[in-house]
């Protein structure tokens, strides 16, 4: 009885060894720090064992051990102090710059941006990930299409326009430009303005102010003339015919209305006729041999002296027999000239006013003389 009682007793000690050996859980963490690839595989955890850790993905190792020991069921504090990953500066390409709000961090995000002219191709943005920034970009040159080409013009363009590239347009004879004669490419691959268009030149239809247009009808397309007259009572200053220019009609003529100025009528009282006297000649024809003196005024003068005669030279040549000298008065009378081929008419005049002339000055002693030579001239004119 004795033996089979010490049995429990010899069993005590193994019993109380096995339960001073007790497992530790499965290691619960939180934060920056989790269980190894190796100690997740475990199913327990023996007391003394250990349970490595590491730092969570996108964190890497700032201090402290990489592990944790099981002591009398229980885990010993977690000490692995853990960062997040840096990205760093991002690579730089040609025509980029980039925006950085939230820094390089670990899950932070980036903005690639594009110079002037230039066209973002990839990703918009960019984050940093446990590899490094996600996503690739990069900046190429903005193109603009090519443009259409334009009626009645000529255009020259490169054979790819691009980001400043310029494109110049001309019109053909006779027609003129409307809208810009060069575009650009601009930086969102459009162009600066619209294509221009080429148009005749037509011009609008003139009109002159006091004045008519004589020549040419509308439409007045390039070199066109139009040919003008002023009204009565205006005068013209210009060309009379404008042309039609690409840019409008060239100078327009200008009508000014003529003004005319009254001169103050002269009111001198004329007493006697001042006449310049030249030349007198006597000829005689057929058979009368009498000097005869054609009086011939040439220019009055509204002075108020006294007659006056000039007297110049007084030739005189005879011509048949009869040799009466009828000149004794005549020094007092006038110039003279008598040409050879006088009308009858002129020299019976002439001797008339001539015989008067004697009558007044007492040259002949009787009228009948006069008389007699009169008769005789008339005579010999008919």
């Amino acid at each position: 009885m004795t033996s089979v009682k010490a049995w429990p007793l010899l069993l005590l000690p193994f019993s109380l060894v096995s339960m001073g050996k007790a497992e530790c859980p499965f290691p619960v963490l939180s934060g920056t720090v989790v269980l190894s690839s190796a100690s997740i595989l475990k199913n327990s955890f023996s007391d003394n064992s250990e349970a490595f850790v590491e730092c969570a993905k996108g964190y890497t190792r700032d201090k402290g051990p990489t592990s944790i020991s099981c002591v009398n069921g229980v885990w010993s504090p977690v000490e692995l102090i853990c960062k997040k990953i840096d990205c760093g500066q991002p690579k730089l390409l040609p025509h980029m710059t980039y925006s950085i709000p939230d820094g390089t961090l670990f899950g932070a995000y980036i903005q690639p941006k594009c110079e002037t002219g230039y066209d973002l191709e990839g990703s918009n943005y960019r984050q940093c990930l446990v590899t490094g920034w996600s996503g690739k970009a990069e900046c190429i040159l903005t193109e603009c299409e090519y443009p259409d080409p334009i009626e009645n013009g000529k255009m020259v363009a490169p054979r790819q326009p691009v980001f400043n590239d310029v494109i110049t347009y001309s019109c053909d004879d006779n027609y003129t430009l409307v809208g810009n004669s060069s575009i650009t490419c601009g930086e969102y691959g459009e162009y600066s303005s619209p294509r221009p268009k080429c148009i005749a030149i037509e011009c609008s239809v003139p009109e002159v102010r006091f004045g008519n247009r004589t020549e040419g009808n509308p439409p007045f397309f390039y070199k066109s003339e139009a040919t003008f007259e002023c009204w009565p009572g205006y005068s013209m200053k210009g060309l009379a015919t404008s042309v039609c220019e690409k840019s409008g009609w060239s100078a327009l003529p200008v009508c000014d209305e003529v003004i005319i100025t009254p001169t103050k009528a002269s009111t001198t009282t004329n007493i006697a006729t001042t006449t310049d006297m030249t030349t007198a000649s006597t000829r005689s024809h057929g058979g009368l041999g009498a000097k005869l003196f054609i009086i011939t005024p040439t220019k009055s003068s509204t002075t108020t002296n006294k007659a006056t005669t000039d007297m110049t030279t007084a030739s005189t040549r005879s011509h048949g027999g009869l040799g009466a000298n009828l000149s004794a008065g005549a020094s007092t009378v006038g110039i003279i000239t008598a040409s050879a081929g006088a009308s009858a008419g002129v020299i019976i005049a002439a001797f008339v006013f001539f015989v008067r002339h004697l009558k007044r000055t007492g040259s002949y002693n009787t009228g009948e003389e006069l008389r007699a030579k009169e008769e005789l001239l008339l005579n010999q004119s008919i």
